[in-house]
């Protein structure tokens, strides 16, 4: 009997070895393939959202009839209830396309971690890749990965749209920010790799997301197109870096970003550009699988169809086209896209030459996690990993990160008296749950947008005290929280930054800055042993923020009682 860790080199080399090279049951493949109908291959390269959390009666039918090549869950459409419905619902749709004559399909997820965690309930909580970045270790994130990896496959989810590769260099960013290892190329490579492998190692697919990069944008590709105007020399060291590494550590699926790049096409956002994705194959070398960001985001609606753009996407150079819930989307449509997509390859819009060869790529991928395999039968049980609480705590405690403890803010806030937290209403939960874990504070409610009399309340109820803990989210994008601070009195706040440390470059004089990144709860109690002076602040700023400390580790607060 082999070791477990036997198993997964052994399964990686596969992995590897059917990513990276022809087959050798090339000539099985080419006969799949050309046994296939017109009607099935346009059905493989399409990914798709439904609502419910059961096999509803469209679900049936983008399995059995259109046959689509994968699904993707949504919490936002109710596909995810709890572990075990998840993975009860999985093994139904596998099974649905193994009566139906059907391939088996690519279930998938967001799942990054931190902010963008699709399941929150019955798997291992992390604090996020900024978190991650701080920490730095690229061992530490391989870990992370490990156990989010053991625990999707777990319940039948083959791939996960993670890890986010942006090199997240604008303070603007109101999509990346949080979601990416920090500002420093090489950084983001090392740690980006190591998730790539380890997820690999767990058999579930990752994808490096989004081609070429949509770290240094200030849009929401979800509600307009962003643009990055940068030249092409500027891409080669700063976005282009962890992608590289990505591919050549094997990552099966790149995911593209709907950012306009006008130094590589003045006029195709990236998922619709054959000279951007080209680019990716001849230049990165890439030879998996290309899957669009979701196409039915805003920032490719202003000049076409959600028809048009899929055919665009497919011309480019895509394998994959993405359709997931987006705003004012519904699953019916699925129905309307497959034909429009039938009708483009029938009338020539669509070659069969490059629908076979997105299909080809399908067929391998598929082929690689062994869905394709006669013995393969679906069998799915939730399974937390042993090793995820200790992980995720350790991957909390390694992050936080001290900013700034000017005249010893941190020490002095232990001399026993009870100090006011300020705390967006929004989002008192997470404040609730850091008091459970920390030394006696006085919880004071704000508006997330506080008005000019929010402020004088705040300013009555807080008094003349000599410290003021506030918390704050992505407050950069918040002038009303920053204002509050400022009337706070910067001097005199401990700022707790739950996100981004980004606001910081809004208040130079802030007396002392600690940064969680996160509010999960693996964060907020690694927050609370920090404050406390129970642990050290072991984080370095990830991004880079002139007038603020990048420390060393090992920065610990001694507790004054």
């Amino acid at each position: 009997m082999i070791s477990s860790k036997k198993a997964a080199l052994i399964f990686i080399f596969s992995l590897f070895f059917l990513i990276f090279t022809p087959p050798n049951n090339a000539e099985a493949n080419e006969r799949h393939l050309s046994s296939m109908t017109l009607e099935e291959k346009v059905g493989q390269i399409m990914l798709v959202f439904f609502e419910g959390s059961t096999m509803s009666e469209n679900l049936q039918k983008f399995v059995s009839e259109i046959k689509v090549g994968g699904v993707i869950l949504y919490s936002s459409r109710n596909n995810i209830e709890s572990v075990e419905q998840v993975a009860h619902l999985n093994e139904e749709i596998q099974r649905r396309a193994l009566v139906s004559g059907s391939r088996p399909l690519f279930i998938a997820i967001d799942q990054e971690g931190g902010l963008i965690a699709r399941i929150r309930e019955g798997v291992t909580s992390f604090p996020g890749n900024m978190a991650l970045g701080a920490a730095g270790d690229p061992s530490l994130a391989g870990r992370v990965a490990s156990v989010m990896g053991e625990e999707l496959a777990s319940l039948g989810i083959n791939m996960n749209f993670a890890p986010v590769v942006d090199v997240n260099n604008n303070p603007l960013n109101p999509i990346i920010g949080v979601r990416s290892f920090g500002s420093d190329p090489q950084r983001v490579a090392r740690l980006g790799a190591a998730m790539i492998s380890a997820f690999l190692e767990k058999g579930v697919f990752p994808s490096a997301k989004h081609f070429p990069g949509h770290g240094d944008t200030e849009v929401d590709s979800h509600s307009g197109l962003p643009t990055i105007n940068v030249s092409k020399g500027r891409l080669n060291t700063v976005e282009f870096p962890p992608f590289k590494a990505a591919v050549d550590t094997g990552v099966p699926m790149v995911m593209t970003a709907h950012v306009l790049v006008p130094s590589l096409d003045e006029k195709n956002p990236a998922t619709l550009s054959p000279a951007i994705l080209g680019m990716l194959r001849s230049e990165l070398n890439f030879k998996g699988l290309i899957i669009t960001d979701s196409m039915g985001m805003a920032a490719l609606k202003k000049e076409r169809t959600l028809e048009e753009a899929a055919i665009e996407a497919l011309n480019a150079g895509a394998d994959i086209l993405l359709f997931g819930a987006d705003k004012g989307h519904e699953e019916t449509e699925h129905f309307g896209m497959y034909n429009a997509l039938l009708q483009a390859c029938r009338k020539g819009e669509i070659s069969q030459s490059r629908l076979d060869d997105a299909v080809r790529k399908v067929l391998d991928a598929k082929e690689a996690l062994g869905l394709l395999q006669d013995e393969w039968k679906p069998h799915f049980a939730p399974s937390i990993a042993p090793d995820g609480a200790a992980t995720a705590r350790e991957a909390a405690l390694r992050s936080i990160t001290v900013a700034r403890n000017r005249s010893e803010t941190l020490q002095t806030i232990r001399d026993g008296k009870k100090r006011p937290l300020l705390w967006p209403k929004e989002r008192i939960a997470a404040g609730r749950a850091l008091c459970t874990f920390l030394f006696p504070v006085d919880l004071i409610e704000v508006p997330e947008r506080p008005n000019a009399q929010d402020v004088a309340d705040v300013l009555l109820r807080v008094g003349d005290v000599d410290r003021v803990f506030v918390a704050e989210y992505d407050s950069k994008r918040n002038p009303d929280w920053l204002n509050l601070v400022r009337q706070v009195g910067e001097e005199r706040t401990l700022l707790i930054s739950l996100r981004t440390p980004y606001a910081l470059l809004s208040l130079p004089s802030v007396s002392g800055a600690i940064v969680s990144y996160s509010d999960s709860t693996p964060s907020l109690r690694a927050l609370a042993d920090v404050l406390r002076g129970d642990a050290p602040a072991e984080g370095r700023l990830p991004v880079e923020l002139p007038g603020f400390e990048i420390h060393t580790g090992g920065c610990r607060v001694t507790s004054g009682f």
